[in-house]
């Protein structure tokens, strides 16, 4: 049988990391926002990369200050930030059959801001999350035979972040404020396995990356404006929760808590992706591609001790794990260009939705092109444009003792893009 070989004159992984974007993500269920891809470990030879991307969701939706479908629905309005995603990797082969990587990456994050008007800002404060990540990966691999791969190292991860809450809840205004006060880190396994056939530029890449645990000391504080408690205490303002006498807050119903300083611990998921590219055509010099990847989300959730007692649950977590494929198709159009065309599909992490990131299931469509500058130094580019499905974001605190819960929000489908730059050198 002919083999299929691909006279591109171009390392074998080339055209697999063509668009930047391919390995940014730019955004997928829960908290994530790159694939914590490990492909810069089979560049050719000696290589190294800088990628900056930029990113624009838009979500909208209505509270439920009137209830769903009544005219006094208030409008919540874009309540996502736009964000910026570094990267950044170095790989060395200190022999044809052996491999080391160092990659820099922002795995995970939130960057939600509510604008006034809506349930979940008030004259106290508004609604506000701000979650970063920040990940250094040493990898190590080589070859157990011609074609197989075994590979492994450890992620370095260090998180930081803080979370506000506004609401007005009944028409009763709280404000909750989770302050954190140092950066945590934590040490993260990584192990994976990699088939390749060079001649025809197939490679099956799957990765396994452990789950982090974050501990992280925080400072809680919650205000109070309500109507019958400022009758009881003979007040017309905001009330810190804890200057409510505790008979008070037994005769009115509420938890007997103490908000302040606290350690906080949530842990960042186990993941496993799947790498794969084959060449498709000598002639056309054409190349497809697949990247799969689950999620387990399932297991995470940040639950501060003083607003989880009040609520009755954690300020964030995930009723589904998340899986996602991406499909591509590359081609190189002559030496120097190349170009990519790449749909995706994420499941999200299902309802009730998250205020601080309320959408589902995630289709991207994706353009990306590679400039080979010189034999050493590349330029890539890469546009993605997302689809948000909506949904229902609800409370386990209901309204009244008959119901087992409160919805807070209907969130739309939303939109988004993205835009993404890379520069890679080989020496």
């Amino acid at each position: 049988m002919k083999k299929l070989v691909l006279n591109t004159g171009l390392p074998l992984a080339t055209l697999a990391t063509l668009s930047l974007l391919t390995t940014i993500g730019a955004h997928a269920a829960g908290l994530e926002y790159t694939k914590q891809s490990i492909l810069p470990l089979f560049e050719e030879g000696n290589y190294a990369e800088l990628s900056y991307a930029y990113v624009d969701p838009k979500i909208e939706g209505l509270d439920v200050a009137g209830g769903i479908g009544s005219p006094q629905n208030n409008e919540i309005k874009d309540m996502m930030d736009d964000f910026n995603i570094f990267g950044a990797a170095v790989k060395v082969a200190p022999s044809q059959n052996t491999a080391l990587a160092l990659i820099y990456d922002e795995p995970f994050g939130v960057d939600t801001l509510y604008q006034s008007g809506s349930e979940f800002s008030n004259d106290m404060g508004t609604t506000e999350a701000r979650v970063d990540t920040r990940s250094l990966t040493l990898l190590g691999g080589g070859k157990v035979n011609n074609n197989l791969w075994l590979y492994g190292g450890m992620e370095y991860q260090e998180a930081e972040g803080s979370v506000q809450l506004a609401q007005n809840f009944e028409g009763d205004p709280i404000y909750y404020n989770l302050r954190i006060n140092d950066k945590s880190d934590t040490m993260i396994p990584v192990i994976g396995i990699a088939y390749e056939v060079p001649e025809i530029m197939l490679r099956a890449a799957v990765t396994w990356r452990g789950e982090g645990e974050h501990r992280l000391k925080a400072h809680e504080n919650l205000l109070v404006n309500n109507t019958i408690l400022n009758g009881v205490l003979g007040t017309t303002g905001p009330t810190n929760y804890n200057d409510i006498p505790p008979d008070i807050k037994g005769l009115i119903g509420l938890p007997q808590v103490e908000f302040g300083d606290t350690n906080l611990s949530f842990k960042t998921p186990q993941s496993v992706n799947l790498d794969f590219q084959t060449g498709l055509s000598e002639k056309y010099q054409l190349l497809g591609m697949v990247n799969a990847r689950w999620v387990e989300w399932t297991k995470f959730n940040i639950a501060p001790t003083g607003i989880t007692q009040v609520v009755g649950e954690p300020l964030a977590e995930y009723k589904d794990d998340a899986y996602s494929i991406e499909v591509a198709l590359a081609k190189q159009f002559n030496p120097q260009l190349s170009g990519e065309i790449r749909a995706g599909y994420d499941s999200g992490t299902a309802e009730p939705l998250s205020l601080l990131g309320p959408y589902d299931s995630i289709k991207t469509l994706a353009l990306g092109g590679k400039y080979k500058v010189n034999d050493r130094f590349d330029i890539s580019a890469g546009a993605q444009y997302m689809w948000f499905e909506g949904g229902t974001a609800y409370s386990k605190l209901p309204i009244d003792k008959s119901l087992s819960e409160r919805t807070l929000a209907k969130f739309d489908d939303g939109t988004g893009y993205a835009l993404g730059l890379k520069l890679g050198y080989h020496f």
